[in-house]
């Protein structure tokens, strides 16, 4: 008996419900390929997560026991891992994976090879001084710089840029509270719990100690408590930014408690350049906003107010530094001063292109607390131009889309733009490139700028 029409070969199914071979020209779910977090692409998580570790995990005092021709250390190994990642990524996303060719990218490509040849250069004389293996490890740091830069612009959406920076924020705050419970009762959750989690973990030495003029030290992830008293620096514009751009009260009120909760966590180290950061921050954003930054003035009575309750003792004690009488008392700054008399042969010797990136070793020699003079040393004249190319180029991205006027795409522009300048001042009173953290932080940020500046060019020219 034939079968009725209209009946598919299942019982009840019509023609149409007949099992067919799966269309492969259909695009794939958007819950796959959407913007981070909504989506199920393995890059933009795996950003997510190297910059989760620079803010929660001691990555620098972790060397993974691998076999490797230079220090498996946690993040060289993480940052592979993504690049390969990169590289095999399901091809139905059509990403562009040529070299970007930006102003930023030449820079950080032209000051790593510029670092490469002050080696090669120098390579007899720094293998007769025992300083070629020394070189050798900071050029393999600075390619992961390079090489972090260059993934973070490639992998990072415009639209993935807001939720990526609160993601940051959020992981700053945790760190700054922790901060700050290290000041209050001497447990650094790092280093006394995150850090054994890892083989290869080694201490450093002065946790919970005090230095010369009785400041503790309070190293959060870090190996140094300059380095995170930067990274609340760096993060903090962001902070301001979104707090200028806060509608909602509820908003206002998150974004105003991170502000906080970054000062004070900085602050609680006690180091000057706790105060000089933010101070830079704040200035730049006034440029840029001078009637929304007045507005906040309020804040800042509620800001000395909170910073004491949270660490006790630290805003005195870090604005009694640059009292007159104390200032030039402080070992640090005294070193400063003769330092700069001392390299005087050394930026000489070698005025144009230095004794080879990285070899000068600043514990056998002197800890000159000074990225631009360290640079002068060791790449000259002509390296230390194309290192502040990177800067310059990173600051122009986001400098124009700062100026754009767009409520949604000026503010992570304003904050990168800020974060910039912070990084600028912070190399001439510290070894900003010495702490890893440092350095891939700024890497992250410079990715913003030029994704939001690449972003907003697009739409400028497509009117």
């Amino acid at each position: 008996m034939e079968a009725s029409a209209g009946v598919g070969p299942f019982v009840g199914q019509p023609p149409s419900a007949a099992p067919t071979a799966p269309d492969r020209s259909r695009p794939l779910p958007k819950s796959r390929l959407g913007d981070w977090p909504d989506t199920n692409r393995l890059l933009p998580w795996a950003l997510f997560g190297f910059v989760a570790m620079l803010w929660v995990i001691p990555f620098d005092s972790i060397i993974l026991p691998i076999g490797t021709p230079v220090d498996a250390s946690l993040d060289r190994v993480f940052l592979v891992a993504i690049a390969v990642i990169w590289l095999i990524s399901d091809g139905a996303l059509r990403r562009d994976r040529s070299v970007l060719r930006s102003p930023v990218h030449w820079s950080f490509a032209i000051f790593t090879l510029i670092a490469l040849l002050s080696v090669l250069l120098h390579e007899e004389t720094l293998v007769r001084v025992g300083g070629l293996d020394l070189a050798i490890k900071q050029l393999a740091l600075l390619a992961s710089y390079g090489m972090f830069f260059a993934l973070a612009a490639s992998i990072m959406r415009p639209a993935e840029i807001p939720k990526l920076i609160k993601a940051m924020l959020a992981l700053a705050s945790f760190t700054a509270v922790a901060v700050i419970i290290e000041y209050r009762f001497g447990t650094n959750i790092f280093h006394d719990y995150i850090g054994p989690l890892f083989p290869g973990y080694m201490r450093p030495e002065g946790i919970g100690t005090y230095d010369a003029i009785g400041r503790k030290l309070l190293y959060g992830p870090s190996v140094q408590p300059l380095a995170v008293a930067v990274m609340f620096s760096l993060a903090l514009p962001f902070a301001f930014a979104w707090l200028l751009k806060a509608k909602e009260r509820r908003d206002r009120i998150i974004y105003g408690t991170v502000v906080l909760l970054l000062i004070g966590g900085a602050v609680a180290t006690q180091k000057k350049t706790s105060m000089v950061g933010p101070l830079v921050c704040i200035l730049v954003l006034c440029a840029y906003r001078p009637r929304a930054m007045a507005r906040l003035a309020p804040w800042l009575i509620v800001l000395v107010g909170v910073v004491h309750v949270f660490a006790p003792g630290a805003f005195g004690a870090v604005i009694d530094q640059f009292s007159p009488s104390t200032v030039t008392k402080v070992n640090t700054t005294r070193d400063r001063l003769s330092d700069y008399n001392a390299i005087k042969p050394d930026l000489a010797d070698n005025l144009l292109i230095g004794r080879g990136y990285g070899s000068y070793n600043q514990k056998q020699h002197r800890i000159l607390d000074n990225q631009y003079l360290t640079l002068g040393i060791d790449v000259g004249l002509i390296g230390l131009i194309g290192y502040l190319a990177i800067f310059v180029t990173s600051f122009f991205s986001a400098h124009r889309v700062a100026r754009c006027g767009d409520p949604d795409r000026a503010p992570p522009g304003l904050a990168a733009a800020a974060a910039i300048i912070v990084t600028l001042v912070a190399g001439a009173i510290l070894d900003f490139l010495a702490f890893p953290q440092l350095p891939y932080l700024f890497c992250f940020i410079a990715a913003i700028a030029y994704v939001a500046g690449r972003d907003h060019a697009q739409k400028t020219a497509s009117g």
